[in-house]
């Protein structure tokens, strides 16, 4: 199974999920990271493990 990590800017520096999430629920909490944090948030593939 694919997992997916969050990943966006805040005050110029490059933050991640600590957690890793499913497609389905990387796409819910990138909606809920993006108005929490006001910036765009990306959903960012990764293997597993990481």
């Amino acid at each position: 199974m694919q997992s997916y990590r969050l990943a966006w800017a805040k005050d110029g520096e490059r933050k991640v999920s600590a957690v890793s999430f499913s497609e389905s629920a990387a796409q819910t909490y990138q909606g809920f990271y993006e108005t929490r944090e006001g910036t765009t948030v990306e959903i960012v593939p990764v293997k597993p493990g990481e």
